[in-house]
């Protein structure tokens, strides 16, 4: 679940209802919201969730680093939104554009989650075109290694972030 305001700015953001709405559907039909974070302030609605025991630990909370109108990607920003991150949250942080590598790197060296892919950076490297997300995952995958964190195979994160063992059929 983002956190948006209608086609406006980006990152678009929903108001506080809308959101309480979906997080109520989603816990319905017990579905993990992601909720992608763009700044410190959003931790506002975040803590609203909460109060309003509308999610459910662990809380999935994604950082959006690098996108217009978020906090700006540095290593001190980072650290200041892990200081509004909620007991019992599992904290992943995303990169756009050319922050991905930096920021995917300084996140797994400090014991985080991350996500990498095309959706969020289309480049391997300055002026070459990523041919694939698995080309994203696999460098990643990499740098973990060599920072001796280990992958997490997807029984291991569905049983962390709390959900069922099978995926849902559709």
């Amino acid at each position: 679940m983002c956190i948006r305001d209608r086609d406006t700015v980006w990152p678009p953001t929903f108001t506080w209802r809308e959101t309480e709405l979906y997080a109520k559907t989603m816990l319905e039909k017990n579905i993990k919201p992601e909720l992608e974070v763009y700044h410190q302030g959003q931790f506002q609605l975040v803590y609203n969730l909460i109060k309003k025991n509308l999610i459910r630990k662990p809380y999935f909370i994604q950082f959006v680093m690098g996108a217009p109108s978020g906090v700006l990607p540095t290593p001190s920003n980072l650290l200041s939104m892990l200081e509004h991150v909620p007991q019992g949250s599992i904290v992943s942080v995303i990169g756009i554009g050319p922050y991905q590598l930096p920021l995917t790197t300084i996140a797994i060296a400090m014991g985080l989650h991350i996500r990498v892919g095309l959706e969020d950076n289309i480049y391997y490297k300055r002026g070459v075109l990523a041919k694939s997300n698995a080309q994203l995952v696999e460098r990643a995958v990499r740098i973990a290694k060599e920072l001796n964190r280990e992958i997490a195979t997807p029984t291991q994160a569905r049983e962390m972030l709390g959900i069922p063992k099978e995926p849902k059929q559709y």
